[in-house]
């Protein structure tokens, strides 16, 4: 029977983290991807180290935010099932395990190959901002979102430091309003499930209306489109690149048609790691421009 609850406890723990969520610390692999230095193996495996840090480190932040919002989640459809909304782990286990993740990610930091000043202040600010973030900038409309989308950006910075990458400022316009953008649809999927089960699952929520984040969205993905054809059309990008990069542009539209299908006609869940993990259409739309880019540009 313990050696039961002992696994029960463990598996508990593990989902705590979140796993399925370290799929977005790929983007600590963008810089040195845009750059043109994949075969270089130093880079490669500090940004790797560095990716290990951040999976442990953002696990430490869902930990964070998953025991303050426990009572809201026990409200959700979907979040109830949570390790601590579901009583499955306890606040001080909780706390414990946290703080055992940013000791973890400390320990990766510190074996990089590489000054990591930058590093420790970005994971400093990363933690900062959350903590922010979840104590309550979650509860400002719009300023809520754009939080998600900064976060996104110190990722983009700390790879590009791992990898010792000067960052484009075209890749932090790009990674800035994509983030933006998926952040509007998941507030979009949370104002619709309010509607209609009349459970609140984020207190800013009734701040918005499904037309006006219609519209966000509709905005949204139209500046992601323009800055991504200007992106591949810049003298400067296609000088050390390819000039054929263009041909990359209907991957991109076809996933953003994609997405927008999903959460405005289907109406699916609109979790991006959970769209991007089971729809096979955006599968194969991300796996075609990856492979096409990196054969232009490699």
């Amino acid at each position: 029977m313990k050696a039961i609850q002992s696994t029960g406890k463990v598996n508990a723990l593990f989902l705590l983290m979140r796993p399925s969520q370290w799929v977005k610390n790929i983007i600590l692999f963008l810089p040195v991807f845009f750059a043109q230095e994949m075969a270089d193996l130093d880079r490669l495996q500090n940004v790797a180290i560095l990716f290990a840090g951040f999976c442990m480190l953002t696990s430490g932040v869902y930990v964070f935010n998953d025991l303050m919002d426990a009572k809201e989640d026990r409200l959700h459809p979907a979040k109830q099932f949570r390790p601590i909304a579901a009583r499955k782990v306890s606040p001080a286990e909780a706390i414990a395990f946290m703080f055992l993740l940013y000791g973890i990610s400390a320990l990766c930091f510190s074996l990089l190959h590489i000054s990591s000043g930058l590093i420790w202040s970005l994971a400093g600010g990363y933690i900062l901002l959350n903590l922010a973030y979840t104590l309550f900038l979650k509860q400002v409309q719009i300023i809520d979102a754009m939080i998600v989308a900064c976060g996104f950006i110190i990722r983009l910075e700390a790879g590009a430091a791992a990898g010792e990458i000067e960052l484009s400022h075209w890749l932090i316009i790009m990674t800035f309003i994509l983030s933006l953008f998926l952040a509007f649809a998941k507030r979009r999927d949370d104002l619709r499930n309010f509607m209609e089960t009349g459970q609140i699952s984020r207190k800013n929520i009734t701040g918005y209306t499904i037309d006006y984040l219609n519209v966000i969205l509709s905005f949204l993905s139209s500046i992601i489109a323009v800055t991504y054809i200007l992106y591949t059309l810049s003298p400067e990008v296609t000088a050390r690149s390819s000039e054929y990069l263009y041909v990359t542009v209907p991957f991109v539209l076809a996933g953003i048609m994609r997405y927008l299908q999903i959460i405005l006609v289907e109406k699916s869940n609109c979790n991006p790691t959970d769209i991007l993990l089971q729809d096979r259409t955006l599968q194969l739309t991300v796996a075609g421009w990856f492979i096409v880019f990196a054969l232009l540009i490699y």
